[in-house]
């Protein structure tokens, strides 16, 4: 299926755009028809009786299945990639895989969503120092990120899309500067992956985490946690369960001395599962490996450009209005995510109400700010058009027209 020339037929895998205009996938994405049909035959399958679709024999092969979809969307390794239900628990499994020392710093922004800076405040109770880089104009520069990592630096954590503003690192810039003074870099992808092409191995990145219900438009409660090969037996899980030993990858019930101790002995498996923390439930498993079945079909270079050119138009149209753009405008520091202010709150507010409340379309939308920066926030995907975008415009030329 071609992503531009088959919009339409695409716009049917998503039924509320029958009649919404929805450029909030930023907040959380609209369904998809396909996943939604695999949750509900899941259930199906329950309702007739067949019990052994939610055992962990039968949910394991789903779950391989679904693995190689996540690794095949940002080109890693089954091997280097383990489940998780949110991307703040991944953000504090990694926070507890680290042996910190008193002197240690983490290097954060004033751009990252909360869970991105929060998640390590409590370290300062080990000595472990706090850097927060302030953005410029709602772009987090490369030489100010310099400036504060050095070789006492464990962890850089940037969000790969700044959830207001939408700009977007250059990652592997970021990982040379990181690398050169030993940090990992772990990226929070949630406002990246399944909008542009996140390719771990081009951008050397060394942890990167994603959730499901944003940009690859999955179902909540199931995500990708990536770590690199070469670093998975640096760390000792913190978390042990029956699922993330060597072998048998999984307690065997069937068998009559699955209880003996001799099981218990067994190290971590050498993946990424050595990090599981569960198994998603097995409905939302069933949807995750379609959606990521389905952006994988699509092609993430193909949703990439038409994201990207889509992003190009709404800041353009955004401009005619005399509306300050706080995303960038060069493609390559951004995609769909697009935040402007009108330069008033009062206005900001009550355009986010207006399209809120436009009938008998509503346009959904979201108002966000962060780091002194924000405003009204559209997330723009593969499913919308330049129709969607001008539908919004026109209702915040409105507004603006109002307050001339």
């Amino acid at each position: 299926m071609d992503v531009d020339r088959d919009v339409e037929k695409i716009r049917e895998d998503f039924p509320l755009l029958r009649h919404v205009t929805f450029l909030d996938c930023a907040n959380i994405s609209t369904p998809n028809r396909r996943w939604l049909e695999a949750i509900m035959e899941f259930w199906r399958l329950r309702l007739a009786g067949r019990d052994d679709i939610a055992n962990h024999p039968f949910l394991s092969e789903k779950a391989m299945h679904a693995k190689k979809e996540a690794a095949k969307l940002i080109n890693a390794k089954e091997e280097e990639i383990c489940y998780i239900y949110r991307v703040v628990t991944a953000l504090n499994l990694v926070k507890m895989l680290i042996d910190w020392r008193r002197g240690d710093n983490v290097v954060f922004t004033d751009l990252a969503y909360p869970s991105s800076s929060h998640t390590w405040f409590n370290l300062r109770k080990l000595g472990v120092e706090m850097r927060r880089v302030r953005n410029v104009d709602g772009v987090i520069r490369l030489e100010d990120l310099e400036k504060a990592i050095d070789d006492r630096t464990r962890i850089v954590c940037i969000n790969q899309t700044a959830w207001t503003t939408g700009f977007t690192y250059d990652v592997r810039a970021v990982c040379e500067v990181a690398h050169e003074h030993g940090a990992l870099v772990v990226d929070d992808a949630f406002q990246s992956l399944g909008a542009v092409v996140c390719d771990v191995r081009e951008m050397d990145v060394d942890i990167l985490i994603s959730g499901s219900y944003k940009w690859q438009c999955g179902p909540e409660g199931a995500g990708i946690f990536y770590i690199k090969e070469e670093l998975i037996e640096e760390f000792d899980p913190f978390y042990s369960n029956y699922l993330n030993i060597e072998t048998p990858r999984g307690i065997r019930f069937w068998y009559p001395d699955h209880d003996n101790v001799k099981d218990y002995e067994y190290p971590p498996v050498r993946t990424a599962d050595r990090f599981d923390m569960g198994m998603c439930t097995g409905d939302i498993l069933w949807g995750w490996d379609e959606a990521l079945r389905y952006l994988n079909e699509l092609g993430p270079e193909a949703i990439e450009r038409r994201v990207k050119r889509l992003g190009g138009y709404c800041i353009e149209r955004l401009k005619e209005l005399g509306c300050k753009v706080n995303t960038p405008e060069e493609p390559d520091m951004r995609h769909g995510l697009i935040s402007y202010t009108t330069g008033r709150y009062s206005v900001d507010k009550e355009s986010f109400e207006a399209m809120r409340s436009n009938m008998p379309r509503p346009i959904v939308v979201s108002l966000r700010y962060q780091g002194g920066v924000g405003g009204v926030r559209f997330s723009i995907h593969f499913y919308n058009t330049e129709e969607d975008i001008d539908h919004a415009i026109e209702v915040q030329r409105r507004v603006l027209k109002r307050h001339s």
